[in-house]
């Protein structure tokens, strides 16, 4: 290459300007993205994962086991929960041992109650926003003994989080809360979606999820140790597999989170959650 060859300054500039320009539009594509998804493709549902990859992510980041004994409280794989007078209450169960599965029926359920389940990653964003505009509506449904809440965790997000296992992790501390505190469990929740890491940062730390559970109220030194031994590892990667393999969970994209239940029927539009349990109470 000759020097008439080379780009000039301000050849070199304007490239520069136009990368700039490139990544500025890149960034608010991916915020309308967001928005859309908060707005209207909420209804649509989803953090979507194609089940195939999401079980090979899963077992890479978990070493590939899937023996492990699950928590107490959760013997369904989600930790449920009941409620009358204004009051709401977790259901307790045994734990599932190494070689058991998981429950296909909840384990209580008021009767004539709705049944609602909801598959969650911790570090899901669309999750995030679900709660936001309908923890607090659903919550009230289950104090009145309208409806019984199952909140299942799973994780299929890891890879979103700079090789961390965040997703996991995360995961694993839902399951020492419900394991050890399962009444702190909804406030644990809350701060979790309330400080959510940026998606392409490596998460949160062990010490930082620790931090997170206390703030909801499970301060006990069991749940600390669970969180910081991943004491759940195994159960996390095991019962996320047993969800994406159910052909009912998934959509047209696959399975992703939320993923909300209402009466055994997946709804397809999350947007119409509040509909359907009206509709399921009559």
């Amino acid at each position: 290459m000759t020097n008439n060859d080379r780009p000039t300054k301000n050849e070199r500039r304007q490239h520069a300007r136009e990368v700039a320009r490139e990544r500025a539009e890149a960034e608010k594509r991916r915020k309308r993205r967001n928005k859309w998804f908060l707005q209207g493709g909420i209804g649509l549902g989803i953090v979507a994962v194609a089940a195939i990859i999401a079980i090979v992510v899963v077992n890479v980041n978990s070493g590939g086991t899937t023996s492990a004994a699950g928590p107490k409280n959760m013997a369904t794989g989600a930790i449920q929960f009941t409620g009358q007078n204004g009051e709401v209450t977790p259901v307790t169960s045994k734990a599932v041992s190494a070689s058991g599965t998981e429950s296909a029926v909840p384990t209580k359920g008021v009767d004539g109650s709705v049944q609602v389940t909801e598959y969650v990653d911790w570090a899901c964003p669309i999750c995030k926003q679900f709660e936001g505009a309908y923890a607090d509506q659903i919550l009230d449904k289950v104090k009145s003994g309208e409806v019984t809440l199952a909140i299942h965790p799973v994780s299929i997000l890891d890879h979103s989080y700079a090789g961390s296992r965040y997703a996991s992790r995360a995961a694993n501390a839902a399951m020492c809360v419900a394991n050890y505190e399962p009444d702190k469990f909804l406030d644990v929740q809350t701060q979790f979606f309330d400080k959510q890491p940026e998606e392409g940062t490596k998460g949160l730390t062990n010490t930082e999820i620790e931090d997170l559970v206390k703030a909801g109220g499970a301060t006990s030194s069991q749940v600390a140790s669970c969180v910081a031994d991943e004491s759940f590892k195994g159960w996390v990667t095991k019962t996320t597999n047993v969800v994406l393999a159910d052909t009912s969970l998934q959509g047209a994209q696959g399975f992703g989170t939320p993923t909300i239940v209402v009466d055994g029927k997946r709804l397809d539009n999350l947007t119409d959650v509040m509909t359907a349990i009206e509709s399921a109470a009559k």
